[in-house]
């Protein structure tokens, strides 16, 4: 027999205020878990999906209070008040941060950038033994992903931080200083159908943050490094200390007198094994204070906006190629060239000997 378990909550919600409280948390919670819903005076009663029940550990028929002292007025046997540090609350909470939040959002501009794009590419670009022929233009649209990565630096401690990524999806290129302009550009969110991602493209974005996450999060972690080197050299000077004195105390109880050869030569094999055993000693020490460095997604906006397209035509000697590069119209920048052969995002790149555009590392 199902039992119920009974919540009651303030409705007095300061959501119009913008304000969300506790209350208004967990009904948003329950709603997008696809709980049906029934207000009666201050009490809510829900009837749960399977799945939500038996992850919450509680019965499908449910219902809330705001306090403990509220619940014990209902007399009902399973009621639970949801206030901060209550078990129910920090399992609703730990499902709510299981996945990151993913948003869509759709850009617009009064105005965008219309003419002057070969100077602009001449100014941000660099053409290794060639140069730009001539260009041509198009209003078009494409998508980014913004990209919210949570990371972890371990060794003997640990340390984590975000850091943001901004990805073109057409281009697969790094689109550096987006997440921070992106702020004053108009957006209007949408909740429809959910963009999906290719595995190739889901593939790339994971290569990318593995690839380019170590060099973005580097002045975060230099004192997180020096500390670590300044430990482990501290313990390797130990190391040092304690075997050469370690050493010398041996050669030294070779002079007693009255040690027989076998006690002497065991003696000496044992000296001789000093250096690989200090050796070994060091190397648990650098794999004990090595950073290992992990990334994980905390959260993802995918952004449609206009954009302008620019076809140009680099001619270097006889050999002359086009290819598209994007004018972004958050950064009011030319996105950055993908490398045709390590994948790289670059302002720096030429002709190789087939015609590909590859960056100046490449050539």
């Amino acid at each position: 027999m199902t039992r119920c378990l009974v919540i009651i909550m303030s409705f007095n919600s300061n959501s119009g205020k913008g304000n969300l409280n506790l209350t208004d948390f967990v009904i948003r919670f329950f709603k997008a878990s696809g709980a049906v819903m029934e207000k009666k005076g201050n009490r809510i009663d829900l009837l749960l999906p399977e799945a939500t029940a038996a992850a919450l550990d509680v019965e499908d028929e449910i219902s809330l209070t705001e306090s403990p002292e509220e619940a014990e007025k209902t007399g009902r046997e399973n009621c639970y008040a949801i206030q901060f540090q209550s078990p129910l609350l920090d399992r609703i909470v730990s499902m709510a941060g299981a996945a990151p939040p993913f948003l869509q959002a759709n850009l617009s501009f009064t105005y965008i950038k219309s003419q002057g794009f070969k100077n602009l590419i001449n100014e941000q670009f660099s053409f290794y033994k060639s140069k730009i022929k001539k260009t041509a233009t198009a209003e078009s649209m494409t998508w980014y992903l913004l990209l919210t990565c949570r990371y972890l630096a371990q060794s003997d401690e640990q340390k984590q931080g975000l850091i943001d990524f901004s990805v073109n999806l057409d281009t697969m290129a790094l689109t550096p200083d987006m997440a921070d302009m992106l702020v004053t550009a108009e957006k209007v969110y949408h909740t429809g159908k959910i963009q999906t991602f290719s595995d190739q493209q889901i593939k790339r974005i994971h290569e990318l943050v593995q690839s380019w996450g170590p060099s973005a999060v580097e002045a975060e972690l230099t004192p997180f490094k020096r500390s670590m080197n300044r430990r482990y050299r501290r313990d390797c000077t130990s190391l040092d200390t304690y075997y050469k004195a370690l050493e010398k105390e041996m050669k030294d109880s070779l002079d007693r007198s009255g040690l027989s050869d076998k006690v002497i030569q065991e003696r000496k094999e044992k000296i001789a094994m000093i250096p690989e055993e200090l050796a070994a000693k060091k190397r648990d020490l650098l794999n004990k204070y090595s950073i290992k460095l992990s990334f994980e997604p905390a959260a993802a906006l995918l952004v449609t906006t206009p954009c302008v397209r620019v076809s140009v035509t680099v001619m270097s000697g006889h050999h002359t190629r086009t290819f598209p590069l994007i004018y972004n119209p958050v950064t009011k920048e030319m996105d950055p060239w993908v490398c045709s052969r390590c994948g790289s995002s670059t302002y720096a790149m030429g002709l190789d000997d087939k015609d590909n555009l590859c960056c100046t590392d490449c050539l």
